[in-house]
């Protein structure tokens, strides 16, 4: 299905209309707000129009991307899809609950400092949903023939990048999200590499939802 901008909807997040920031750069998101549950996975697009034709930012890569209480799991390039109007795309997975966003902004010589910045509202997971399948044991793969993971569940605790519950201990992605010290009850799927070695794919704690097999390579 080809992407709208403009669009209505965004794996079952709700939306509003979109919002511009009028400035030398007009920054504008695919959407106002977000709002949904722990867990959902979706798509945000993010335009730039340039006002000026001789921008002092050479590279759309000086434009600089924050966020918080959510997982960027992929992005498409920069696109030119009209006179100086840019357009990229982010898959995004709502990763804690409370409030977050994705902000855009750039520093330039001409007009300084600007931002645009896109609320994200991560509300509690409903009953039968992803969180709670997956809390439950039930890993939430899109292929129905595929195996389920391994999994443990139990109080977990993190120091210096090592998820250890009981006796396991499972090494964390270097972009784990600042997961530090006591995580409470956590269930933790993961794979294993033919050496043996654990490979996390997604942390399921009472406020998190923590997805990491976006970044597993398959052996060949």
């Amino acid at each position: 299905m080809t992407r709208k901008f403009v669009t209505t909807a965004l794996a079952a997040i709700a939306v509003l209309s979109m919002a511009l920031s009028a400035a030398a750069c007009e920054f504008s998101f695919s959407y106002s707000v977000i709002e949904a549950p722990l867990g959902t996975v979706g798509e945000i697009g993010v335009r730039v129009q340039k006002e000026h034709n001789n921008c002092t930012l050479p590279s759309m890569d000086d434009y600089r991307f924050d966020w918080e209480n959510i997982q960027i799991l992929g992005e498409t390039a920069w696109e030119e899809i009209n006179a100086n109007l840019y357009e990229k795309w982010f898959q995004v997975s709502l990763s804690q609950i409370g409030e977050g966003y994705l902000k855009i902004s750039k520093d330039c010589t001409k007009e300084g400092y600007e931002e645009a910045v896109l609320a994200i509202r991560v509300l509690d997971p409903p009953e039968g949903g992803v969180w709670q399948l997956a809390n439950e044991g039930i890993y939430p793969s899109t292929d129905p023939d595929a195996e389920t993971p391994e999994s443990i569940v139990g109080d977990g605790i993190v120091v210096d990048g090592t998820l250890m519950i009981e006796r396991f201990a499972i090494e964390l992605p270097l972009n784990s999200l600042g997961l530090d010290g006591d995580l409470g009850r956590v269930r933790v799927f993961y794979t294993e590499t033919s050496e043996g070695d654990a490979i996390p794919l997604l942390i399921v704690s009472e406020t998190s939802f923590l997805r990491f097999d976006h970044l597993v390579v398959d052996e060949p």
